[in-house]
């Protein structure tokens, strides 16, 4: 595809979008037809169909064949500037959290966990799995890693429903987790984790794997997550000094 073609699918697509706000669309309507679009907006069929597609991808909206397309479910956009606990930072965002523990068991550090943590190849740490809902929707499956000694008799909390690992560790151990490094990219889900979420296979999701970091610099939990493009959002702020 030329620099040109997709400027312009860019542009079609943003026309696209300002029709949906301009005639307040909600999740579930329908869109035009692809040829009333095309004539509405002035379009080329391929490049609107290229700008339909993409949207489509990034999960915007949806086609039932035979009944058209329609407007998806609006995203939960995480701002990534200000976001350390997922159940404090979207609570304080009135969103509501929950958790299911999908396993939770002491398990050897493997190489890229110690190197994260700084803790010996083998040492023993808790893996912590758990499928992460907001307002009862599956966004996200995490695995967070803790080294044991750090943090004797962990596993006797329940993790499920809206108990946060942050709050625990700072309330029960004095680890108070200040700031994350984040790496993220983009993936597909797999079968297992499409069963997990209940979603369609091959879905577009975020490969997420952070660090959370205390004041004094030491590392003290590895995460990874996989979480759902088609529902979640990630925004960055930043700021010149």
């Amino acid at each position: 595809m030329s620099r040109y073609t997709q400027l312009v699918s860019d542009e079609l697509r943003e026309s696209i979008e300002e029709y949906i706000i301009r005639n307040d669309l909600k999740a579930g309507e329908a869109l035009p037809s692809e040829r009333k679009l095309s004539e509405m907006l002035q379009a080329n069929r391929m490049t609107l169909r290229r700008a339909l597609n993409q949207m489509a991808g990034e999960g915007v909206i949806y086609s039932i064949p035979g009944q058209g397309t329609f407007l998806s479910q609006p995203k939960f956009f995480e701002n990534t500037s200000g976001f350390i606990s997922f159940t404090s930072s979207w609570n304080t965002s009135g969103k509501r959290t929950s958790s299911k523990v999908l396993s939770f068991s002491e398990v050897e550090a493997n190489l890229k966990t110690s190197q994260m943590l700084g803790v010996p190849l083998g040492a023993k740490v808790y893996e912590l799995r758990r499928l992460r809902l907001l307002e009862d929707i599956p966004v996200s499956i995490e695995s967070s890693y803790i080294q044991v000694s750090s943090c004797p008799g962990l596993m006797r909390f329940d993790f499920n429903r809206n108990r946060s690992l942050y709050e625990t560790l700072d309330k029960e151990y004095g680890i108070h987790i200040t700031r994350q490094q984040q790496n993220i990219r983009a993936t597909k889900v797999t079968k297992e984790e499409a069963e997990i979420f209940c979603s369609e296979p091959d879905i577009n999701a975020f490969y997420v794997t952070s660090v959370g970091i205390c004041a004094d610099g030491k590392a003290v939990e590895r995460s990874i997550s996989i979480t759902r493009a088609d529902r979640y959002a990630i925004s960055y702020h930043t700021s010149s000094n």
